[in-house]
């Protein structure tokens, strides 16, 4: 049974993070501040489901991730799905979560893009069971497309108390700043020699040019 502000709120942010860059952390900072998150978890994906894999090895998006962090105490990196040598669908990634934290109330964090396809995601309606959904505004998206009427007309939180007071199954959408890059744009920056240094994380730009990745 729910209980007023009785549940403490972890986030997870997955993805494949190839590489992991500002509009990646930047983001993640938002979110952690804005809904007062206790950890926020980075996710990276070992073989994503529905894209094709990652260009660079699991060993250096792990790596990536950890030093996009390293100076950010309330996030994490978590390993848990590149221990996997399979898909990892978003459903088994929280029933291990919540085996790990029963206590905590569990959000998801996702892109307006995926809201609008969410009930395509394998056994989507189990993943509102197991945690809350926080939704990132995304150029080009927007909460009256798709699947996201449906879901936000029996889900939707009007705000992070509503997250605090439930275990599971709210669904709230932030009005958060948008960062117009995506990891492959940073990729092709790599390969065209034509960075960008505003979208960079210094130190992952330097791994990159250590390690010789997206050449």
């Amino acid at each position: 049974m729910p209980n007023s502000n009785n549940f403490n709120l972890r986030g997870y942010y997955g993805g494949t993070f190839d590489p992991i860059h500002q509009g990646h952390l930047q983001l993640a900072l938002y979110v952690q501040n804005y809904c007062q998150l206790s950890q926020l978890d980075l996710l990276p994906c070992h073989i994503p489901p529905h894209r094709a894999a990652p260009g660079s090895s699991s060993a250096h998006r792990a790596a990536m991730v950890r030093l996009a962090v390293a100076e950010h105490p309330a996030l994490v990196i978590n390993e848990l799905e590149l221990n996997k040598n399979q898909p990892s669908f978003t459903v088994d990634t929280l029933r291990t979560l919540k085996q790990q934290h029963p206590d905590d109330a569990l959000c998801f964090l996702l892109g307006m893009d995926s809201l609008c396809s969410f009930k395509s995601w394998h056994q989507y309606a189990e993943i509102l069971t197991l945690a809350h959904l926080i939704v990132l505004q995304r150029p080009g998206y927007d909460a009256i497309t798709g699947d996201a009427p449906s879901l936000l007309a029996s889900y939707q939180a009007k705000d992070i108390l509503e997250l605090r007071r439930n275990s599971a199954g709210k669904i709230l959408v932030l009005d958060n700043p948008t960062y117009n890059i995506s990891a492959s744009q940073i990729r092709g920056q790599y390969q065209q020699n034509q960075l960008d240094p505003s979208l960079q994380i210094p130190a992952v730009q330097q791994y990159i040019e250590q390690h010789q990745l997206y050449r």
